[in-house]
């Protein structure tokens, strides 16, 4: 298969006329949420689950009035969201009793509906298994965003049971990332024809209505910037590799090096000295947090992206970067370390094996004045690859599960009566 080209199985079938409920347990993450807004089946309403401790709700600026007796909010034709704050230790310590008040929300919200269709649970972590035995859905999802282990490497060993037991029950496992999906076929061949990658998709608002191969208009706040302007979006944390871009920096010191993200404020060991004397550099502006809405506009006014990420850091290695797609929207040049996952795109961005990659693959698009000729290429990628599009896919792959009686996939997971 081409670079970018689109798999048999994700091509875009006509939807199913059934009625559906589906829950997202949990829409915590941006990309989860926006995967999910993207639903536009008239036969398919949503409950988006924000679960959370009391420590984290108060991190997140919840106030206390509203960590109890929330309800679902309407976001949108047939969906809703709603914003679960639960006690400490509901997930992992507690779970069988953590995740009852989940279970009445999804009861109240499903007895709210005029139609009662069969009920979807898309689950985000392994610990929602437990929510499964307590809701015992019709049709069941693992949508596997990480390698959950490495969350948690006190608890490694019953994470990787947890995950390994619930891949082998569920009707779909999809993997945003292919290396996590190979890993699970792996682990649990029986379930292998269910393991699927599905990466993230491009937000609407990412995309960009069209290219001309230049960069659009810097917005007000980075106006004054000399370009060319080499951008990232996400965490400035340790999974950036902070030495190279530091000599992107100062060795193209003519260029403004935009980092959109929330600063590191405290950390420990060598990554984070070096980031602070990164961030000091005159040409680097790390401008702080930006709302999602707003992230497209700053992408497309990018001369180039960066996704500079380290190569030997294990959460790199299996994930795939949010980035990808949402750069891929802007239609701008993308340069990008040698992950797994972007070596999937090399024929439309630009991977680089070192350092001296890196810094030559810039070089050349300065040559190019930013223009590479690829941009409608990567549009089109992302539009093919749009949340609506991709979360159209996993519904789609659902589809066949629906003519199995409900006592039969019970039944074969585990689940019966």
């Amino acid at each position: 298969m081409l670079p970018g080209q689109t798999p048999s199985w994700m091509a875009d079938p006509p939807a199913s006329t059934g009625e559906m409920a589906l829950v997202v347990a949990d829409a915590g993450w941006h990309t989860t949420a926006n995967l999910f807004r993207a639903i536009d089946r008239p036969n398919v309403s949503s409950l988006l689950l924000q679960c959370c401790d009391v420590a984290n709700a108060w991190n997140k600026g919840i106030p206390p009035w509203r960590w109890w007796g929330s309800r679902p909010e309407p976001i949108g034709p047939k969906q809703w969201s709603q914003q679960l704050v639960l006690p400490p230790g509901w997930m992992k310590r507690y779970p069988k009793l953590g995740m009852k008040p989940i279970q009445k929300a999804i009861d109240r919200w499903r007895r709210s509906l005029p139609v009662d269709g069969p009920l979807a649970l898309v689950m985000t972590y392994p610990h929602y298994r437990y929510l499964r035995d307590l809701v015992r859905p019709d049709l069941q999802v693992y949508l596997n965003l990480d390698d959950y282990a490495l969350y948690w490497p006190g608890q490694a060993d019953e994470v990787r049971a947890l995950e390994r037991q619930l891949v082998a029950e569920v009707d779909l496992t999809a993997c945003v990332a292919q290396a996590r999906a190979e890993h699970l076929r792996a682990v649990v061949p029986e379930a292998a024809a269910r393991i699927r990658h599905l990466p993230h998709g491009t937000p609407e608002a990412f995309l960009a209505d069209e290219v001309t191969g230049k960069a659009g208009p810097a917005p007000s706040d980075l106006d004054d910037l000399p370009r060319p302007m080499l951008g990232y979006v996400g965490g400035l944390e340790d999974r950036m590799d902070w030495p190279l871009l530091a000599r992107v920096a100062e060795e193209f010191p003519e260029a403004s090096i935009v980092l959109i993200g929330k600063e590191p404020r405290d950390g420990s060991g060598d990554w984070f000295e070096t980031a602070r004397r990164c961030l000091a550099l005159p040409n680097v502006h790390a401008v702080g947090f930006r709302p999602q809405e707003r992230i497209g506009e700053y992408v497309r006014s990018f001369d180039a992206c960066l996704i500079p990420y380290r190569v030997d850091h294990p959460f790199n290695q299996v994930c795939c970067p949010t980035k990808i797609m949402d750069f891929m929207g802007s239609g701008r040049p993308i340069v990008a370390t040698n992950l797994p996952e972007c070596r999937l795109y090399a024929g439309v961005i630009d991977v680089a094996t070192d350092t001296d990659d890196f810094l030559g693959a810039i070089a050349s698009l300065s040559f190019l004045q930013f223009d590479d000729g690829r941009e409608w290429r990567r549009l089109e990628l992302a539009r093919t690859n749009s949340c609506r599009r991709v979360v159209g896919r996993l519904l789609d792959a659902l589809r066949p599960n629906l003519a199995e009686p409900a006592g039969m996939r019970r039944q074969s997971a585990g689940l019966a009566t």
